[in-house]
């Protein structure tokens, strides 16, 4: 959840999907985007559009990019494991950085977001004033 010091949050997940291939030498993984997605946005009326299936098609824009400006290569980012076990991976991409990723759930279904309000959490904002001050309660 994002605020940006509003009383209000923004919350939702970003969603991507791409090809993955592993490396000649078979310890690394290449990894090329292809569409990137916003689910669960909290944001009224644009929750909607989002979740109607608008998505960036990152690779298509990327070959366009390729074939009208000159040195522009599609990225295709190395990820190697460097550590895994079942709750934890630690990889490193081509440029030593470091990504640690935790397991927080066995699900493997996709999240619904149908639990998420698209009201910026103003509904979490009223309860958290009542519950602290004002103490009404039906």
């Amino acid at each position: 959840a994002y605020s940006g010091g509003l009383p209000v949050t923004i919350e939702g997940a970003i969603v991507s999907t791409a090809d993955i291939t592993p490396t000649r030498s078979g310890s690394a993984w290449e990894i090329f985007m292809d569409t990137v997605e916003i689910k669960g946005s909290n944001i009224p009326f644009l929750r909607q559009i989002l979740d109607n299936g608008l998505k960036l098609k990152s690779r298509d824009l990327g070959t366009f990019l390729e074939e009208n400006v000159n040195d522009y290569t599609n990225p295709k980012p190395i990820f190697e494991t460097t550590y895994l076990d079942n709750n934890m991976r630690i990889s490193r991409d081509q440029d030593g950085k470091v990504f640690v990723y935790g397991k927080t759930s066995d699900v493997t279904e996709p999240t619904t977001y149908s639990n998420v309000d698209s009201d910026m959490g103003v509904t979490r904002l009223l309860e958290g004033i009542n519950d602290s001050i004002f103490k009404f309660y039906i």
